[in-house]
């Protein structure tokens, strides 16, 4: 979709002036990211795009209310408006906001802080998710990232019913995620991935996104179970585990976007 596009809709949501300004910014491998500042109506708010998403599973409706709860903790922007089709996601914009320090101790502190939220979601149900991108894929028995993931089914259905580690996951936590606000306190955007599920999933998918190598994460998992008071014998052998159910994750999740997205718009991303 255009800006034109975009900013018609917007237009028709927000009552906008002609003076209405909408930028571009740097935004992940589906989703289209921008600013949306109107001053004669007082308007700064962060826009998304979330694309022709048919493959992700997400129901982005579900994910605006849990943001709404996560504003009322204190750790997400509000969320202001969800086009009917789902497709424009529209949320305060941060200002006087810096990027967080890009080293492993920002990154446990923050999962620490998100794993202890008093907010709940829908389960993320990996196993069906995982289902859901063979679809899409159209992968079957004999392709190797099927049997991959047939393999390490009992796994993930184990991983999920571990009551002390089932808590609020983030998924998605880039450094650019985290941004840190007037005393150092974060804020964490782009939730559209959230879901209760193992916090291991979360740290190793954390570790994966942000191509952290073996010692760093090694490090992120020794800081985030000294925060907690886990042992670190099991929390490095947890995150082991789920190093290989985000590797598969990612790969399933990759399939499923290459097979669903149009090649014009694979070539615009």
């Amino acid at each position: 979709m255009d800006t034109s596009t975009i900013l018609a809709q917007l237009h028709n949501a927000f009552n906008l002036s002609s003076d209405v300004v909408l930028s571009r910014h740097p935004s992940g491998a589906v989703n289209h990211v921008y600013r949306l500042q109107d001053k004669a109506q007082h308007i700064d708010y962060a826009v998304k795009w979330l694309g022709d998403d048919n493959f992700s599973g997400v129901n982005r409706t579900h994910q605006f209310v849990l943001q709404q709860q996560l504003c009322q903790v204190d750790i997400a922007p509000k969320p202001i408006w969800l086009s009917d089709d789902e497709r424009i996601w529209v949320e305060y914009w941060h200002p006087n906001t810096r990027m967080a320090q890009r080293n492993p101790e920002t990154l446990a502190n923050v999962l620490a802080r998100i794993h202890q939220l008093p907010v709940t979601a829908r389960p993320l149900n990996l196993a069906a998710r995982w289902q859901h991108y063979l679809h899409v894929a159209s992968l079957s028995e004999g392709d190797a990232l099927y049997d991959r993931a047939t393999a390490l089914r009992s796994a993930v259905l184990r991983s999920e019913q571990v009551d002390e580690d089932l808590v609020l996951c983030h998924n998605d936590l880039l450094y650019s995620h985290v941004l840190c606000r007037e005393g150092n306190t974060p804020v964490v955007i782009d939730w559209e991935y959230s879901a209760m599920g193992n916090r291991y999933f979360d740290l190793a998918s954390c570790c994966l996104i942000n191509e952290l190598d073996d010692a760093t994460s090694n490090k992120l998992v020794s800081c985030y179970a000294d925060i907690l008071s886990i042992s670190h014998g099991e929390a490095n052998e947890k995150f082991s585990l789920h190093k290989d159910i985000v590797s598969t994750t990612n790969a399933l999740w990759f399939e499923a976007l290459s097979e669903s997205t149009p090649n014009k718009l694979l070539a615009e991303i």
